[in-house]
């Protein structure tokens, strides 16, 4: 069979330059997803052992879910609402790209009577939208009750134009699909299996943002204490 493959691609050049084409694009796709990922559950890890409060509520409702000694699967993150309400959250509050990705339209277009040429590189600031008072009720706090609470509806596809970590439309990131599912592995099984605390002599983490390009992430890497619960 790869024989067979290779023949072809001897014949037809175009199919090995679009075969390489396509790897390279899954690559790059996995590789940024898995990164803004590991950005979000740094955030997430940071806001549970400064709310030590917030990390009790939800290691409550995964033994109360699961049971003592249940790992959590992937199936078990949809039956999880508080678990689910954290991610949100962190999402909302620290999103990756705040910014999102750029796009750029082909055509002269008309929006809120602003004249934008055509092949402009444009920006969407959701950070903001996600953040805005006149919005959200006390946005500066984490607090992931509001998803269950005033803001049960919103969800992270993009049901809610104030709420848009992955974009929206055609063009949202297809790495929603594996993100969600990672952060809520990843932070269940943390919180199940470990007490979170900040390193001795400190209270909290300094989470001071650290901004790039169109990325935010955590200014200070610290480390920080997981004590091994007892079942």
């Amino acid at each position: 069979m790869i024989a067979q493959h290779t023949n072809q691609f001897q014949r037809c050049p175009c199919i090995a330059i679009f075969s390489s084409l396509v790897l390279l694009l899954l690559c790059l796709a996995s590789t940024a997803a898995i990164e803004t990922t590991l950005w979000s559950i740094e955030w997430a890890i940071a806001e549970l052992v400064n709310h030590p409060e917030i990390q009790q509520k939800l290691r409550q409702e995964l033994d109360a879910a699961l049971g003592p000694g249940h790992q959590i699967t992937e199936p078990d993150t949809h039956r999880l609402p508080y678990l689910q309400a954290v991610i949100k959250e962190t999402l909302r509050l620290r999103m990756a790209i705040p910014l999102l990705v750029p796009h750029m339209n082909l055509h002269d277009a008309k929006l809120g009577g602003y004249d934008i040429p055509a092949e402009s590189k444009i920006l969407v600031n959701a950070w903001y939208l996600a953040n805005n008072p006149d919005s959200w009720r006390r946005p500066e706090e984490f607090r992931p009750e509001r998803f269950l609470e005033e803001e049960k509806h919103v969800e992270a596809n993009g049901n809610d134009f104030r709420y848009l970590p992955f974009g929206v439309g055609r063009r949202s990131c297809p790495g929603i699909i594996l993100a969600l599912p990672i952060l809520g592995i990843t932070i269940g099984r943390l919180v199940q299996n470990f007490e979170l605390l900040p390193p001795p002599g400190q209270d909290k983490l300094d989470t001071t943002e650290k901004g790039g390009q169109f990325s935010l992430h955590i200014l200070k890497h610290s480390t920080i204490v997981c004590k091994p619960r007892e079942f």
